[in-house]
Protein backbone atom coordinates (compact mmCIF):
# COMPACT_ATOMS: atom_id res chain seq x y z
CA UNK A 1 0.00 0.00 0.00
CA UNK A 2 3.02 2.31 0.95
CA UNK A 3 4.73 1.68 -2.30
CA UNK A 4 1.32 2.21 -4.63
CA UNK A 5 0.97 5.56 -2.67
CA UNK A 6 3.70 6.73 -2.86
CA UNK A 7 4.02 5.97 -6.46
CA UNK A 8 0.89 7.55 -7.43
CA UNK A 9 1.74 10.72 -5.19
CA UNK A 10 4.44 10.71 -7.81
CA UNK A 11 3.20 10.58 -10.60
CA UNK A 12 -0.02 12.35 -10.44
CA UNK A 13 0.25 14.56 -6.92
CA UNK A 14 -0.92 13.54 -3.42
CA UNK A 15 -4.13 15.74 -3.90
CA UNK A 16 -5.16 13.90 -7.22
CA UNK A 17 -5.08 10.12 -5.57
CA UNK A 18 -8.18 8.88 -3.68
CA UNK A 19 -7.83 5.65 -2.08
CA UNK A 20 -9.79 3.55 -4.32
CA UNK A 21 -6.56 4.64 -6.78
CA UNK A 22 -3.95 3.08 -4.20
CA UNK A 23 -6.05 0.15 -3.26
CA UNK A 24 -6.52 -0.81 -7.24
CA UNK A 25 -2.75 -0.28 -7.73
CA UNK A 26 -1.85 -2.00 -5.01
CA UNK A 27 -4.03 -4.72 -5.35
CA UNK A 28 -5.81 -5.02 -2.05
CA UNK A 29 -9.32 -4.34 -1.10
CA UNK A 30 -9.77 -0.36 0.06
CA UNK A 31 -11.04 -1.30 3.43
CA UNK A 32 -8.18 -2.93 4.27
CA UNK A 33 -6.14 0.68 3.61
CA UNK A 34 -8.83 2.05 6.57
CA UNK A 35 -8.29 -1.07 8.95
CA UNK A 36 -4.50 -1.27 8.47
CA UNK A 37 -3.51 2.54 8.09
CA UNK A 38 -6.55 4.38 8.91
CA UNK A 39 -7.75 7.96 6.95
CA UNK A 40 -6.31 9.23 3.87
CA UNK A 41 -4.26 11.81 6.10
CA UNK A 42 -2.83 8.74 7.70
CA UNK A 43 -1.69 6.98 4.70
CA UNK A 44 0.28 10.38 3.47
CA UNK A 45 1.89 10.76 6.41
CA UNK A 46 3.04 6.90 6.59
CA UNK A 47 3.98 7.38 2.98
CA UNK A 48 5.95 10.55 4.00
CA UNK A 49 7.26 8.32 7.08
CA UNK A 50 8.78 5.75 5.38
CA UNK A 51 10.49 8.48 2.33
CA UNK A 52 11.82 9.86 5.34
CA UNK A 53 13.82 6.69 6.11
CA UNK A 54 14.36 6.04 2.78
CA UNK A 55 16.21 9.84 2.43
CA UNK A 56 18.11 9.17 5.70
CA UNK A 57 19.22 5.95 4.65
CA UNK A 58 20.22 7.26 1.33
CA UNK A 59 21.99 10.03 3.04
CA UNK A 60 23.75 7.63 5.26
CA UNK A 61 24.85 5.62 2.37
CA UNK A 62 26.14 8.10 -0.18
CA UNK A 63 26.06 11.26 2.10
CA UNK A 64 27.51 14.53 -1.00
CA UNK A 65 25.91 11.81 -3.71
CA UNK A 66 23.17 13.46 -5.68
CA UNK A 67 19.54 12.75 -4.42
CA UNK A 68 17.83 12.59 -8.01
CA UNK A 69 15.47 14.83 -9.59
CA UNK A 70 13.14 13.05 -11.54
CA UNK A 71 9.92 12.11 -9.61
CA UNK A 72 10.21 8.19 -9.34
CA UNK A 73 13.63 8.82 -7.55
CA UNK A 74 12.85 9.28 -3.29
CA UNK A 75 14.56 12.79 -3.11
CA UNK A 76 11.81 13.80 -6.18
CA UNK A 77 8.71 11.55 -4.21
CA UNK A 78 9.72 12.97 -0.96
CA UNK A 79 9.75 16.72 -1.82
CA UNK A 80 6.50 15.99 -3.37
CA UNK A 81 4.62 15.02 -0.22
CA UNK A 82 6.44 17.29 1.77
CA UNK A 83 5.03 20.00 -0.26
CA UNK A 84 1.64 18.61 0.11
CA UNK A 85 1.74 18.50 3.77
CA UNK A 86 3.88 21.38 4.43
CA UNK A 87 0.60 23.05 3.00
CA UNK A 88 -1.92 20.65 4.38
CA UNK A 89 -0.52 19.77 7.83
CA UNK A 90 2.67 21.65 8.27
CA UNK A 91 3.27 20.23 11.51
CA UNK A 92 3.38 16.77 10.27
CA UNK A 93 5.59 17.61 7.62
CA UNK A 94 8.28 19.13 10.48
CA UNK A 95 8.04 16.31 12.50
CA UNK A 96 8.23 13.65 10.45
CA UNK A 97 10.43 15.63 7.86
CA UNK A 98 13.31 16.54 10.17
CA UNK A 99 15.50 13.76 10.18
CA UNK A 100 16.90 14.06 6.28
CA UNK A 101 17.74 17.98 7.77
CA UNK A 102 19.64 16.37 10.77
CA UNK A 103 21.15 13.64 9.01
CA UNK A 104 22.64 16.21 6.07
CA UNK A 105 23.72 18.48 9.15
CA UNK A 106 25.78 15.91 10.63
CA UNK A 107 27.20 14.77 7.35
CA UNK A 108 28.61 18.84 7.11
CA UNK A 109 29.48 19.29 9.72
CA UNK A 110 31.63 15.65 9.90
CA UNK A 111 32.57 16.39 5.79
CA UNK A 112 33.22 20.12 6.17
CA UNK A 113 34.38 20.77 9.79
CA UNK A 114 31.35 23.05 10.47
CA UNK A 115 30.02 23.82 13.93
CA UNK A 116 26.78 22.44 14.93
CA UNK A 117 24.81 25.57 13.57
CA UNK A 118 26.79 26.68 10.67
CA UNK A 119 25.85 23.00 9.56
CA UNK A 120 22.18 23.44 9.99
CA UNK A 121 22.05 27.18 8.80
CA UNK A 122 24.15 25.53 5.15
CA UNK A 123 21.71 22.51 5.41
CA UNK A 124 18.89 24.66 5.48
CA UNK A 125 20.13 26.95 2.51
CA UNK A 126 20.76 23.63 0.51
CA UNK A 127 17.62 22.09 1.29
CA UNK A 128 15.53 25.12 0.34
CA UNK A 129 17.70 25.37 -3.12
CA UNK A 130 17.59 21.60 -3.63
CA UNK A 131 13.71 21.68 -3.01
CA UNK A 132 12.54 24.83 -4.78
CA UNK A 133 14.64 23.47 -7.97
CA UNK A 134 12.43 20.17 -8.12
CA UNK A 135 9.39 21.85 -7.70
CA UNK A 136 10.27 24.75 -10.32
CA UNK A 137 12.58 23.43 -12.52
CA UNK A 138 10.36 23.74 -15.58
CA UNK A 139 9.28 27.17 -14.89
CA UNK A 140 12.92 28.15 -13.79
CA UNK A 141 14.16 26.82 -17.26
CA UNK A 142 11.46 28.57 -19.33
CA UNK A 143 11.93 31.27 -17.28
CA UNK A 144 15.54 31.98 -17.51
CA UNK A 145 14.91 30.85 -21.48
CA UNK A 146 17.73 28.30 -20.92
CA UNK A 147 16.29 25.20 -22.19
CA UNK A 148 18.30 24.42 -25.00
CA UNK A 149 20.99 23.92 -22.65
CA UNK A 150 21.14 20.00 -21.39
CA UNK A 151 19.16 19.37 -18.12
CA UNK A 152 21.41 17.24 -16.32
CA UNK A 153 24.41 19.46 -16.50
CA UNK A 154 22.14 21.97 -14.62
CA UNK A 155 21.76 19.40 -12.11
CA UNK A 156 25.10 18.22 -11.88
CA UNK A 157 25.84 22.16 -11.17
CA UNK A 158 23.21 22.59 -8.50
CA UNK A 159 24.78 19.20 -6.95
CA UNK A 160 28.42 20.67 -6.64
CA UNK A 161 26.90 24.32 -5.41
CA UNK A 162 25.22 22.61 -3.13
CA UNK A 163 28.17 20.70 -2.41
CA UNK A 164 30.40 24.49 -2.27
CA UNK A 165 27.79 25.89 0.06
CA UNK A 166 27.92 23.19 2.34
CA UNK A 167 31.79 24.16 3.21
CA UNK A 168 31.56 27.86 3.47
CA UNK A 169 31.69 28.89 6.76
CA UNK A 170 29.71 30.84 8.83
CA UNK A 171 29.41 33.89 8.81
CA UNK A 172 30.19 34.04 5.08
CA UNK A 173 33.10 35.35 4.27
CA UNK A 174 32.42 39.18 3.42
CA UNK A 175 31.37 40.76 0.40
CA UNK A 176 33.95 42.47 -2.00
CA UNK A 177 34.26 46.54 -2.02
CA UNK A 178 31.49 47.85 -4.21
CA UNK A 179 33.26 49.75 -6.89
CA UNK A 180 31.76 52.65 -8.50
CA UNK A 181 30.85 52.19 -12.58
CA UNK A 182 33.72 52.77 -14.75
CA UNK A 183 33.44 56.69 -16.06
CA UNK A 184 33.04 56.94 -19.73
Amino acid sequence: MIAAASELFAREGVGEVSLREIAAAAQVNPALISRYIGTRDALVRAVFEDLTARLVTEIRTAPSASRGFEPDTVMGRWTRVLTHLVLTDPEAAVQIGCAPVEELAAVVERLYGQDRDAARLRVVQLMGSAIGWRLFEPYLVAAADIDSMVLDDFRDELTRTHRRLAATPFPSPPDPPEHPPPKQ
